[in-house]
């Protein structure tokens, strides 16, 4: 059995930051799953359009990757080889979710309202924390 190295400060630093976007995911997820009418009646036009007319595999990738981000977090933090596979999960599962903007009808028109600044950023971080779970787990950090 291979010993671990001790985690240096900065990888603590790090899977805590990391921890913290990924529970701003599940609470994302949370608000959008119990979205109240006043909430929806909010939205524009579009934007309700979209919600009402979701697939559901749309909404499933979108539970996939904030809980499995969130506990390849968790693991990350516990040194858990497990986080690897869980951030990869997350990371295809971000892949799948945004599919449906290219795939589903109105999701170009509103990309270009709001722009594709955050699913790109959402997609970069994902590959992101996938890879520096490998790096940890290549550098006996985890296990």
């Amino acid at each position: 059995m291979t010993q671990n190295r001790k985690a240096p400060l900065w990888f603590w630093i790090a899977g805590i930051l990391i921890l913290l976007w990924n529970a701003m995911g599940v609470f994302a997820y949370a608000s959008d799953i119990i979205m109240s009418a006043e909430d929806f009646a909010r939205l524009t036009e579009l934007e309700q359009n979209l919600y009402a007319n979701r697939p559901y595999w749309a909404s499933a990738a979108f539970a996939v990757a904030v809980f499995s981000g969130f506990l390849g977090s968790v693991m990350l933090l516990r040194r858990r080889p497990i986080a690897v596979r869980l951030f990869l999960l997350s990371m295809v599962a971000v892949m799948v979710q945004f599919s449906s903007y290219f795939i589903l009808d109105g999701y170009s028109d509103y990309i270009a309202q709001t722009g594709w600044l955050m699913p790109i950023a959402l997609l970069v971080l994902a590959v992101m924390f996938y890879l520096f779970a490998r790096w940890a787990e290549k550098n006996l950090l985890l296990g």
